[in-house]
Formats: structure tokens, sequence, C-alpha cells
């Protein structure tokens, strides 16, 4: 049946719905999230506007809340993963097939090369979210201090293999020890954003030890 002319100006005046911007939810998370931190790490959260993540990661903005609810989730979801391959390959380190105070050192001297050769002096970040979202940053409080604390454990433990070995002295508490050295490479990593050398950074590590036993 011929569609009267009303009918067609009714269909004509009908608002279009704009076609969906964005890949659908099945895109590579991880994948998404590791390319995030990568700007959050280079720029800083404040300074990293929300269209350099989609194109970093790919995914359009819709996609990218959906998933993470907004720009600051998807800054929590970066440090944490960034955060926990940090402990792990710390873990890592610590645990190496070597005694305890060998396995220290070479975990101490591995922040002295990647704080010294720092691409563009970013810094770690860890250290840059610490710094740049405390205090004011509440919800980012908790997994900041957590990753720290973390960190601080393991060295703690190493402490304590060490002391148990006869390599340490024994009458140091290895939770405060944990504490000392997590000073020693956060600050490490502050320092590895200006000109100081690996040689330089390896003096703090000589002294670290030696305080040790």
């Amino acid at each position: 049946m011929p569609t009267s002319d009303s009918s067609r100006t009714h269909a004509r005046s009908r608002p279009v719905r704009p076609a969906e911007r964005g890949r659908p939810r099945e895109f590579d998370v991880a994948q998404a999230i590791d390319s995030a931190a990568r700007v959050f790490w280079e720029h800083g959260y404040h300074a990293t506007p929300v269209d350099a993540l989609c194109d970093a990661t790919g995914v359009f903005r819709g996609s990218l809340y959906r998933t993470f609810g907004d720009k600051h989730g998807l800054l929590v979801a970066a440090f944490d993963r960034y955060a926990d391959g940090a402990v792990a390959r710390l873990k890592e380190r610590l645990a190496a097939d070597m005694p305890p105070a060998d396995a220290l050192r070479a975990a101490l001297l591995h922040y002295t090369q990647v704080s010294a050769n720092l691409l563009d002096r970013r810094g770690c970040f860890i250290t840059n979210a610490a710094i740049e979202l405390l205090p004011d940053d509440q919800a980012m409080r908790s997994h900041i201090e957590s990753t720290l604390h973390r960190i601080a454990t393991q060295f703690s433990l190493a402490i304590a293999r060490g002391q148990q070995a006869g390599q340490f002295d024994r009458s140091l508490d290895a939770e405060d020890v944990g504490r000392f050295l997590l000073c020693i490479v956060q600050g490490m990593r502050v320092l590895g954003k200006i000109d100081m050398d690996r040689s330089e950074l390896t003096s703090i590590v000589d002294m670290a030890m030696r305080a040790l036993v």
C-alpha cells in the first residue's frame, strides 16, 4: 500500500541513534591495562587525557568506561597490575638460589640499574603515584600503602633468612630493616630522575649492606 506523505515525513523526522562507537567488551583487558599503565607512568594521572588512553589502548571511551568505570578506575587497575608485577619480581630476586646476602645485594643492585637508566627520567610508577596523588586521593591511598608494605615485607623476609644463615646481625629487627630498605630503593628511584650515575647509586647499596652485618 502506498505510504502517505505524512507517514514519510514522520519517518524522516524520527531521530537516528548514533552507531555505538567502541569495540566490544571482549577486547584484551590485560593488554589495555598495560598500555594505560605506560601512559600514566610517563605523564602522570592528572596530565593524562582520556583521549590519550584511548589512543594508547586502541579502545574507545565507551568501552573503557564500561569496563573500568572511569579514568580513575583504569588508573587503579593499571597501578595494581604494575605493583603485582613489581612485587613478584622482587620476591623472585630475593629468593634466588644463592646466599641470602648475595641475593639481597643483587636485588638492590637491580634498582641501581633501572634507576640509572630510566627512560626520559620518568621514575617509578609506584613512587610517582605516591608523590602525585597522596595525600589527597583517598581511593588510591590503600593501593599505594599496601604495595609499599608488600615490598617492605619481602625485604624483611630476606633479612630474616640472612639472619638465620648467620649473614646479618641477629639483633636487628627484620621489620625495621625492611622499611629501611624500602626507603633506600624508593629514594634511588627518585634520585634516578636526576643525573646520578650507577656508581653513585651502588655506593648507597654498599652502605646499606654494611649496616646489616
